[in-house]
């Protein structure tokens, strides 16, 4: 059962322009059975007048130690307000949350595409199936936005593009992307970053029918699956379904997914 825990900040680090990194102790969280792919949804501290929380992606887990870190950009208020929180605040969150990523036996080579924040959640998958040979394809706006691009040493390769050609190659992360899969096809791919990039890697990869499953962005209410402020349109034998992305995803296959 999803319950509000409590998650004592341990470290809250800018990494980039208007991007924090945060360590959160969650002593009362289970994360044994956390997936790549879930995320938690923290209460804004001191703001009574902001009322919902907001979803972070969980960027890694570490179930011994009780440990969660999540990336934070600054885009308005509440996000202000948990990106200049200090170590030891005490916050409220649920986590974690949500269906994850599903990597399979027959799924040996995959790649990992990520957007601006949506990079960080890719990490766990690393972590969590080490075995895997991964390929990663990193898009940022820029090279004052771009972090963690060292943690993804340990994969095959690293690709990066940037909006403004400040680091990587000049351009869209899906046209690197694409110019790879002329000679480098893989078993599975996942995707984490803004619906614009989700929707360029749909009309790129369906005709080359590669499995992919990606981690989709809607606002959302509750955060535990109450309110269905969140549903999102999936494709169905029968039809058209709406699911709730804060509990019946927020991953899903990009070819049943509506964006």
């Amino acid at each position: 059962m999803l319950k509000k825990v409590k998650a004592l900040v341990k470290d809250n680090t800018p990494v980039a322009h208007d991007i924090f990194k945060m360590t959160l102790y969650c002593p009362d969280a289970d994360l044994r059975q956390f997936v790549p792919g879930q995320f938690a949804h923290i209460s804004i501290p001191g703001h009574e007048e902001l009322l919902l929380g907001r979803p972070f992606s969980i960027s890694t887990a570490d179930a011994a130690a009780k440990i969660v870190t999540i990336v934070i950009k600054i885009i308005g208020k509440g996000t202000k307000a948990l990106a200049h929180c200090r170590k030891g605040a005490e916050l409220s969150a649920i986590l974690p949350v949500g269906r994850g990523f599903l990597l399979q036996d027959r799924d040996k080579s995959v790649f990992l595409i990520g957007g601006g924040v949506g990079i960080a959640p890719l990490l766990s998958v690393i972590q969590k199936w080490p075995d895997k040979q991964y390929e990663a394809f990193l898009g940022y706006r820029g090279r004052a936005y771009s972090y963690c691009t060292d943690d993804f040493s340990c994969c095959n390769a690293v690709h990066i593009a940037s909006d403004d050609g400040t680091i990587g190659e000049h351009g869209l992360v899906t046209a690197l992307l694409e110019n790879h899969l002329k000679s480098n096809t893989p078993d599975l791919i996942l995707s984490c970053g803004p619906t614009p990039m989700l929707c360029a890697l749909k009309k790129l990869i369906e005709p080359l029918a590669i499995p992919c499953q990606v981690s989709v962005e809607e606002r959302m209410c509750c955060g535990f699956g109450a309110c269905a402020v969140c549903v999102c349109g999936v494709k169905t034998e029968q039809g058209l379904d709406y699911k709730k992305v804060c509990v019946e995803g927020p991953v899903f296959d990009l070819f049943k997914v509506v964006l």
